[in-house]
């Protein structure tokens, strides 16, 4: 059964629908929302994967960082930093950054905050992998 599911960014709306179920990357591991889940509040993890199935097709999402919000019987809301559908992903841009950034923090030049290496890392090896379920239909 099909229940109303929006995600909200900084810069306006990124998903508006009516979805089967919805997969995100919480603090505590994946957790997936389908119609009749309980009230919930939850953090999500700094950077992850979503997954959204509807009645025609599944989708996947590189999300960064956010919080949830399901309302039993009324609508769920994502409200995120960064959301990247995986169609929308340049698989060769996100591997560059996953190259450079992996050199930044092997090779540790002065100036570089390897922290915020860490960080766009991260955000590379998730927009690949959403790219790799978009292409290969997992």
């Amino acid at each position: 059964m099909a229940f109303p599911f929006r995600v909200l960014t900084m810069q306006g709306p990124a998903y508006d629908g009516e979805i089967l179920s919805v997969q995100i990357p919480t603090e505590l591991g994946p957790l997936t929302i389908e119609q009749g889940y309980t009230n919930f509040v939850g953090a999500l993890s700094p950077a992850g994967v979503m997954k959204v199935v509807t009645a025609a097709k599944t989708d996947y999402f590189a999300v960064f960082g956010g919080v949830i919000d399901v309302r039993k019987g009324g609508a769920t809301t994502l409200y995120v930093e960064e959301i990247n559908p995986g169609y929308e992903i340049d698989l060769a841009r996100a591997i560059a950054a996953r190259d450079r950034n992996l050199d930044r923090i092997e090779k540790k030049p002065e100036g570089i905050d390897i922290q915020r290496a860490r960080i766009k890392l991260a955000k590379a090896l998730v927009r690949i992998s959403v790219k790799q379920l978009t292409e290969g239909g997992q």
